[in-house]
């Protein structure tokens, strides 16, 4: 069993070797249902792992509810637009939620994949970089069922990859600007500029350089 689960979810891009962005849903207490974006990694056997601060609103529900649905999203979009919901200029975007048929949490309506799980344990543990201090906790949860909707999941392409690191850069500046932190910002600024002309080099005209302008002049007003 524990082998057909790690095949499963190698299949859909989960792996030990290296963490896969995914959207993870949960409900709130009172059943609302909450998405977010972050990274998973497989622990081998039946087991996952995430990492989750834990003053966010998925903590507090994972916490709460014990459980979670992990979304295998290829849309590009979908992904930088949720990360980025924390800013308003980049604009809403409206999730279809279905109640999870094997555990206490909502999934996507429209996800490629999904892997729902209950929580097993929680560590929590400090962590400090350059741009503060914060607490994350280390999630490991349990798989509960697999469902493949769409068994041709693609690969991200490079400038896919560079839109989603763009996405992550631009929370990390956001943070590091609240932290008083400029100088720290202006370096990831930098950063996400250099993905933005890389992705210009190979795909000038795709949308995926669309959005990278976006995410880049969410900043204008402070990195000019």
């Amino acid at each position: 069993m524990k082998m057909q689960v790690m095949s499963s979810l190698k299949k859909i891009g989960l792996t030990k070797q290296s963490p896969a962005e995914i959207v993870l849903t949960t409900f709130s207490p009172d059943k609302k249902p909450h998405a977010s974006v972050m990274g998973i990694r497989a622990m081998g056997g039946s087991r996952v792992m995430l990492r989750i601060f834990t003053n966010t609103r998925t903590f507090r529900n994972i916490f709460q509810s014990r459980a979670a649905v992990i979304n295998i999203v290829k849309d590009v979009n979908l992904l930088a637009s949720l990360a980025l919901k924390g800013f308003p200029r980049f604009g809403k975007i409206t999730l279809k939620f279905v109640k999870s048929g094997h555990v206490n949490a909502p999934r996507l309506a429209k996800a490629d994949a999904r892997v729902e799980v209950e929580v097993e344990k929680v560590e929590r543990a400090k962590i400090s970089d350059e741009i503060g201090s914060s607490e994350v906790a280390c999630v490991t949860a349990r798989v509960k069922n697999i469902a493949v909707i769409n068994p041709s999941i693609h690969p991200f392409k490079r400038s896919e990859f560079f839109v989603i690191e763009s996405a992550i850069l631009a929370t990390r500046i956001k943070e590091a600007l609240k932290n008083g932190r400029n100088e720290v910002a202006k370096r990831k600024f930098l950063e996400l500029i250099g993905y933005m002309e890389k992705c210009r080099r190979i795909a000038p005209d795709s949308g995926e350089l669309n959005l990278m302008i976006k995410i880049k002049d969410l900043f204008k007003n402070e990195m000019g």
